[in-house]
């Protein structure tokens, strides 16, 4: 019975092989090496396949197919994660591998990594996980609902059930995410209308103005909390006011350190990339934006006109156990501020 299902199980194999074999991709890739030291070299490997190794076959799996690889303490036992959603587990017989950085090539064996995470670039990106199906990802709404109407991904003035929304609560203003802390979105563009529209009278529990008007982008988003009385929130803001104010920023573990409510808000770290003034934000019509990350560099267009142009160095530092050079993307409005987002599309670089 044994050898029965070992055949089953190399025949299915045989076939997944193959069409691994037959896929042709304009994709490139990237690896992520986090080594045994505690550092992390990105760069392009010379490799296009991993030799590894089962208890029911032996096979050369495509790097494009490999999400990440966890390098076990032996040095040779690895675990796979596939993008198919497949974990394979293995020994690998490999010997050093050669990556192109932004400063030299060089060779890594193995006895000195911990983990291999594969970036493709040029593809698109995964969806996540989320209620909402909008723009080919999926979305998780925070402290409010929201909808598709039509062609666009609006926010509801409806706290979104169990959630304590207000100033003396867990926090207000609607807010939506995709991909929070995937590492395969890393380098990555993103273009969309988005819309800050103002306050709705039928959440305005602080008796708002209803023409108040702020909000803004996250991106690389590693971590986020629906609760802003919770550690974790951790990522780059791009943030607009109705007076056609913004600046650039990143956060890691932004958060009240109070039970509830606002108040005593601290942060592990943080920087302050750019701001500027002058821009026009429409309340009816929205704003056209685009947002590209490429390794440090980030820019900015608003409007088809760009705004940001900045590198960002200390964007692989990991502070408070965060690192900003991977992760998601969200829109948010300020206080209680409803917003839309309208075409929009993502793509790796």
């Amino acid at each position: 019975m044994k050898a029965k299902w070992t055949c089953i199980a190399t025949a299915v194999l045989g076939l997944t092989l193959a069409a691994w074999a037959g896929e042709t991709s304009n994709e490139s890739i990237r690896v992520s090496v986090d080594l045994a030291d505690g550092s992390r070299i990105i760069g392009t490997p010379d490799i296009e396949t991993v030799p590894v190794e089962t208890s029911y076959a032996k096979m050369n799996i495509p790097l494009k197919q490999i999400r990440a690889m966890k390098i076990g303490e032996d040095h040779e036992t690895v675990t796979f994660d596939l993008r198919n959603g497949d974990t394979l587990k293995g020994v690998i017989s490999l010997g050093p591998i050669g990556l192109e950085t932004v400063f030299d090539k060089v060779m890594i064996g193995v006895e000195h990594m911990k983990l291999v995470r594969v970036m493709l670039s040029g593809g698109p990106l995964p969806a996540g996980d989320g209620p909402l199906a909008f723009g080919g990802v999926n979305w998780a709404p925070l402290r409010t609902l929201f909808e598709v109407q039509g062609d666009k991904l609006v926010s509801l003035p409806k706290v979104r059930p169990g959630f304590n929304y207000g100033h003396g609560g867990n926090g207000r203003g609607p807010g939506i995410m995709t991909n929070i802390g995937n590492p395969d979105w890393r380098d990555y563009s993103v273009e969309f209308d988005f819309c800050m529209s103002g306050v709705d009278s039928a959440l305005n529990p602080h008796g708002l103005p209803l023409d108040y008007r702020g909000g803004g982008v996250s991106f690389h988003v590693a971590d986020a909390r629906e609760s802003w009385n919770e550690c974790g929130w951790s990522g780059y803001n791009f943030n607009l006011t109705s007076d056609g104010t913004w600046n650039l920023e990143c956060v890691y573990n932004h958060y009240c350190r109070v039970a509830t409510g606002y108040g005593n808000v601290k942060s592990d770290g943080g920087r302050k990339l750019a701001d500027g003034r002058g821009l026009t934000l429409d309340p009816q019509n929205g704003n056209r934006i685009r947002i590209e990350v490429s390794g440090t560099r980030i820019q900015i267009w608003v409007d088809r006109k760009q705004i940001v142009d900045v590198q960002d160095e200390k964007m692989t530092d990991s502070i408070g156990g965060k690192t900003l050079d991977h992760g998601g993307i969200g829109f948010y409005g300020g206080h209680d501020c409803m917003i839309w987002v309208r075409n929009f599309s993502s793509r790796g670089m």
